[in-house]
């Protein structure tokens, strides 16, 4: 049977992904002795009428998921996504560059669940003719791999808009000789400096050339030290709000000559009105300023952390007081996570639906940011990208029918991601904004800087962690590496308790064990973690960026063998005691946040 027959009154904006999805799933044989038949309507439903399968659909992308439940042999009913551009930001800027293929797959998976938008999030991960140290040595993208992700998307019905940064989070690019015109700070580009401009033309012209989208995000987010670097030396001192939109103005003007339609993240705006912090929506902004941000500029309101609808509520009318309608951009938790956090984003994201509805905005985003090395497996993620349209389009989570969708997209168990995702909570910590799993995949274990944001103090909260991880780890078969990340975090979980309790009662014994037996069992595993690491990270990216994690990992193979050593050395009574294991612990001492530079060790890298 011809797939004209199956899909009948298929979208017409929709025909290029008929071969798509057929090459990719089958449709013919899923559909063998079935009809589809698209309807158009007020909200999707997607409903079983003997051999025929009517899908009622608001809009293309809600279509799109309608045949994605049809594949699934799942129901939808009266589902409604107020927001016209529905997407996803895909960090390609954090080690992570990926990979042309896989980057396919996301989007089939995108377009199948109901999203319409994809951002691809490039600082300096594309390139650029005549700067060979734009994106050196770091995967970038090259014209022809944008051109045909682009083509790719447009026949999903999804439209694949360029993220970059025309200001700030430049650290990478910046660090080499070849910028020394252009830096202002160690991240930040000098403002007023005309080939700062001509630099920001050719990124403008790389996606207008690349990219059917009118829209692009240029970024300018975070740039807390602007004007006070090599600005400050030729110009002196100067109103940030002035430096900021200044330079702004050039760039729309740039945007304009390249018929762009661009978008910024607001903070800066807000920060610099506050002394408190981007969240005030009181922030003072000045009305010269207001006045001088160009009027094409949307400004994107970003927040993956607030739990109360009120706050979301206040920021978005602190923007509509400044004349903007903004894009809210909320988050799937993927970065300072080996595993997607699924109750984590559930908290946040749910208010800040709610209050994006209650404003009638038209755009809505998730970011998934790959912040510390983008070490969250990609395998946790499609659940993520699952209950983030379920949440969109108004339904509350369906266990059973997100693991229908996950099989017949061709994506791990849903069920399992789940279990998986729970390991973050497994170590009960003192600051739930602290991934336990990262504190104590990256720490020391000698400093133990990360063992002391974890609250095991006592056999009872100990043993019952352990016994979690192996509940979990027992029933996630269909994901590999979050399994070979659990079972290693396990191991340090186990020596960390193990030698501290020994070392403090002079157990030389229980030392002994230790280093014959759970240090050579930790090490085991960090060779199955770094065997895992390697094989998800070469399916979906780019070879550059992996080193930074296979140093890591090496590290800790390192590090638990030193402890070996100095464990034999107390025991044989060459030293008559372990330092680090001495000290004193006071709050004054916690992180700030947890990225791996700051769990693995006190002192410089």
């Amino acid at each position: 049977m011809s797939l004209q027959k199956i899909l009948k009154n298929f979208p017409s904006e929709l025909s290029g992904a008929v071969d798509i999805l057929e090459e990719e799933y089958h449709l013919t044989a899923i559909f063998a002795d079935r009809e589809l038949n698209f309807i158009k309507g007020d909200a999707l439903s997607v409903k079983y009428e003997g051999k025929i399968i009517n899908i009622i659909y608001d809009s293309a992308k809600s279509a799109m998921r309608g045949l994605g439940f049809a594949m699934a042999n799942a129901s939808a009913d009266g589902e409604k996504n107020t927001f016209e551009k529905f997407g996803v930001m895909i960090d390609c800027s954090r080690n992570a560059v990926m990979k042309v293929d896989f980057a396919k797959k996301v989007l089939r998976h995108l377009a199948l669940t109901g999203y319409n938008m994809a951002m691809l999030y490039t600082e300096d991960t594309y390139e650029l003719a005549g700067e060979p140290h734009f994106g050196y040595l770091r995967g970038a993208y090259s014209a022809a791999e944008i051109r045909e992700l682009d083509d790719y998307a447009s026949k999903l019905g999804i439209e694949l808009v360029g993220c970059i940064q025309t200001l700030g989070h430049l650290a990478t690019f910046l660090r080499y000789n070849g910028t020394n015109p252009i830096r202002d700070t160690t991240s930040v580009l000098l403002s007023g400096e005309e080939k700062t401009y001509e630099l920001i033309g050719k990124m403008l012209d790389f996606w207008r050339t690349n990219c059917r989208s009118r829209r692009i995000h240029i970024g300018m987010d975070e740039t807390h030290d602007l004007g006070r670097g090599r600005y400050m030396d030729i110009n002196g001192s100067k109103r940030n709000f002035d430096i900021f939109n200044g330079h702004l103005q050039r760039v729309c003007k740039l945007c304009s000559e390249h018929r762009f339609e661009p978008m910024i993240w607001s903070d800066m705006y807000f920060c610099m009105g506050s002394k408190k912090s981007y969240y005030a929506p009181d922030s003072e902004i000045p009305e010269d300023v207001i006045k001088a941000i160009p009027e094409e500029v949307k400004l994107v309101y970003w927040d993956y952390y607030h739990q109360e609808e009120k706050i979301y509520d206040d920021m978005i009318q602190a923007h509509l007081r400044m004349g903007k309608v903004p894009p809210m951009a909320s988050g799937i938790w993927t970065w300072f996570r080996f595993i997607c956090d699924h109750e984590f984003t559930k908290a946040r994201v749910l208010p800040c639906i709610e209050a994006s509805r209650k404003n009638n905005l038209k755009e809505f985003f998730y970011t998934m940011w790959g912040d510390d090395g983008a070490y969250c497996g990609y395998e946790s993620v499609f659940a993520g990208i699952i209950s983030g349209a379920d949440w969109a389009y108004g339904k509350t989570e369906d266990v059973e029918r997100a693991e229908k969708v996950s099989k017949a997209l061709k994506c791990p168990s849903y069920k399992q991601t789940l279990l998986a995702s729970e390991m973050n909570y497994q170590c009960s910590h003192r600051d739930n904004s602290v991934s336990s799993l990262s504190c104590l995949v990256w720490d020391d274990p000698l400093s133990g800087i990360g063992s002391f944001e974890i609250l095991a103090d006592t056999d009872e909260i100990y043993n019952g962690m352990m016994q979690a991880f192996d509940k979990a780890l027992g029933r996630i078969a269909e994901l590999p590496y979050a399994q070979s990340v659990g079972t290693f975090l396990r191991a340090k979980l186990e020596i960390r308790y193990k030698t501290i309790k020994a070392y403090k009662n002079r157990d030389f014994e229980a030392l002994k064990n230790i280093i014959d037996c759970e240090i050579p069992s930790a090490i085991s595993a960090a060779d199955v973690f770094a065997a895992e690491f390697r094989r998800q990270w070469v399916s979906h990216y780019k070879y550059n960026g992996m080193e930074s994690m296979q140093i890591r990992i090496a590290g800790q193979k390192v590090r638990l063998e030193e402890l070996s050593v100095r464990l034999a050395e107390l025991i044989e009574g060459k030293v008559d005691s372990i330092p680090e294991f001495d000290i004193e612990r006071d709050d004054r001492c916690r992180l700030r946040v947890n990225y791996y530079y700051e769990l693995a060790a006190p002192g410089l890298f």
